[in-house]
């Protein structure tokens, strides 16, 4: 058994104003084409088809294309959940009859203790859900954490499952351990959103979503799909890819990456603002964040940029870092005069202090405001 795994699609995604749909329909026409390529035998989508809970009009005729072209063009059974983005009702929508056709959409939690009989081997879909929901479901008040709540709907599974049949488990979950990025929307407030590896033992191939990161958590059968576009310049680094997973019987064989090379590269570039505007950048139409290394100021360095980097999304000026661990006491400060204060304040700002000719520039601004009149 071959198949493709990937996740957090985010249709509709709105990355600093700039909407991300081209770049999602190029992207999913190569995760299609890999599917073909590879002849896999089928496709898991672990959660986030979409950004937000009601998304755009172009952001679903988007899906429904893709979902036409890997499951009725291509025959490909497709095995997708719900993630923290999408609303369980809106994906669950037409999952009674889309499964005729081996589309199998699980937007809900009540269908869970189902499977999936798929090639031999028995596919569980479990959506995202919040604890105060499974403790509803299970009427039991012990269900306080996202622990709680995967520890009871995997042991449940466990209660029905044919443990002579590889069993694969579709989850989107914040695996304990695994390596966030700036575009994952925050389950809930510190750590309490975690769940530990063992919430998964028995499974031979854990397919998550969420973490947008390829490689989030290294263990031997529980794997993130990743994002397959870089969301934010956190993952500027990232090489996005989707996974295909070889199983023999309950012998996981192979998990490899197939790399993705998008329309439009998310990345950071560094210089001064004269170096990019006279030798501009190879990939100058990607998007990016240009942090800008010249002190002082600056004419509309963003007006300047755009004009040979259309897609700039971010710009910033980077300073040296500010010593930490600084302290003074409240009598030592009112004790300097204004000249003083305003040139530790300079050094706060600018990490460097002012040379001799600010300090002096200062100094009869200073006198001047006063009317030359010493206080």
């Amino acid at each position: 058994m071959k198949f493709l795994h990937t996740a957090d699609w985010h249709l509709g995604k709105i990355v600093n104003g700039v909407s991300m749909l081209a770049e999602q329909r190029y992207i999913l026409e190569q995760v299609a084409q890999i599917a073909e390529e590879e002849q896999v035998d089928g496709i898991v989508i672990a959660g986030d088809l979409y950004d937000r809970s009601v998304p755009p009009a172009d952001a679903v005729t988007l899906l429904n294309d893709v979902l036409m072209r890997l499951n009725v063009t291509l025959g490909k059974p497709i095995f997708a959940i719900s993630g923290n983005h999408d609303s369980a009702q809106r994906v669950n929508f037409g999952s009674a009859w889309y499964e005729k056709s081996g589309l199998h959409i699980q937007g809900e939690l009540g269908g869970v203790w189902t499977p999936i009989e798929w090639e031999g081997a028995q596919v569980w879909l479990v959506p995202y859900h919040e604890p105060a929901l499974v403790r509803a479901v299970f009427e039991d008040k012990s269900v306080h954490s996202f622990e709680d709540a995967m520890q009871a709907i995997t042991a449940k599974i466990r209660t029905v499952w044919n443990p002579d049949k590889p069993q694969i488990l579709v989850g989107h979950a914040f695996v304990a351990g695994g390596i966030p990025s700036d575009s994952e929307r925050q389950l809930a407030i510190g750590n309490v959103d975690r769940v530990s590896t063992n919430c998964f033992d028995g499974f031979d191939y854990v397919a998550l979503g969420h973490l947008h990161h390829p490689h989030a958590i290294h263990h031997p059968s529980i794997f993130y799909g990743g994002s397959p576009l870089k969301y934010s310049f956190s993952e500027s680094k990232d090489k996005k890819s989707v996974r295909i997973v070889t199983l023999k019987g309950k012998v996981l064989q192979e998990v490899r990456e197939r790399f993705l090379e998008p329309l439009h590269d998310l990345r950071i570039i560094e210089g001064y603002l004269e170096d990019l505007i006279t030798t501009v950048e190879p990939g100058n139409e990607d998007f990016l964040q240009i942090n800008l290394l010249d002190e002082g100021a600056l004419i509309d360095p963003m007006g300047q940029l755009r004009t040979f980097y259309p897609n700039v999304l971010h710009l910033e000026r980077v300073q040296e870092k500010l010593a930490e661990g600084s302290f003074e006491r409240f009598e030592d400060v009112i004790k300097k005069d204004d000249l003083e204060l305003f040139a530790q304040f300079f050094e706060h700002v600018s990490g460097k202090e002012m040379s001799e000719q600010q300090v002096e520039i200062m100094r009869e601004t200073m006198d001047s405001v006063k009317g030359g009149v010493e206080i």
